[in-house]
């Protein structure tokens, strides 16, 4: 058994952050424990991720179905949050694991795109294809309510408790524990566009102290340096 833990972004390449450390979970990062395991082995996905790159999820379901076509079994555990992409990523396996605390969250897969019109009509053709070749099947594919009820959810960014998720999906609830409030930062939510997330999963902004402005000492004052030399000269003179 081996386990892979995708505590990140979902992205296609991995990133350096400004204190120079890699960030990012990327489809290679998947590949390889899946590559390694073999008929009746069981590869584990811990998922606590914010989502990311809709193509990049969509090269790892590609990577866990050719794994279970080959008999390894996939199960995924939801550690916190999956959401967005990841919600869509972890419908893959055979099996769907929340714990209790933990949280779903689904909506239209979206991207950035620059360019013309025509650039961007692309691209939402591209992501039409994607929710509908990818994303609806594997939600489909662990559906217990209806397809409208689906629809409503994907259409309207909603956010699922463990208790309501396993409502909806074939999901399993593990009678543990775990707190996942302050789990959101808010640049996350600037950068993927989120409007709907509950309040307890943002973390709080800190800002900066003010540090007091140090008093600069003043100069010490000290008396001019007189020469009087010349006058004393000139004083001789009188006597």
């Amino acid at each position: 058994m081996s386990e892979v833990y995708i505590y990140d972004e979902i992205v296609q390449e991995h990133w350096t952050d400004y204190e120079g450390r890699e960030c990012g979970f990327t489809p290679e990062d998947l590949a390889e424990p899946l590559h390694e395991a073999m008929d009746g082995d069981t590869v584990n996905l811990f998922v606590n991720s914010p989502g990311g790159s809709v193509f990049a999820a969509v090269a790892m379901t590609s990577e866990i179905r050719r794994a279970i076509q080959r008999g390894v079994n996939v199960n995924a555990y939801v550690d916190g949050i999956a959401a967005s992409a990841a919600s869509f990523l972890i419908m893959a396996c055979d099996t769907v694991n929340m714990y209790q605390g933990t949280m779903l969250m689904l909506h239209k897969p979206m991207s950035i795109c620059i360019g013309n019109a025509d650039d961007m009509m692309k691209t939402a053709e591209d992501l039409e294809a994607i929710q509908e070749g990818t994303c609806m099947p594997l939600y489909r594919s662990k559906l217990k309510a209806t397809e409208d009820e689906l629809v409503a959810l994907v259409a309207n960014e909603t956010w699922l408790s463990a208790g309501k998720a396993a409502e909806i999906f074939n999901i399993s609830i593990i009678d543990e524990q775990k707190d996942v409030r302050d789990s959101i930062d808010p640049d996350v939510i600037a950068k993927y566009g989120y409007s709907n997330v509950p309040k307890q999963l943002l973390k709080p902004v800190v800002l900066p102290t003010e540090t007091p402005e140090r008093e600069v000492p003043e100069p010490e004052q000290t008396q001019p340096t007189v020469d009087y030399t010349e006058w004393e000269e000139r004083i001789k003179k009188f006597f």
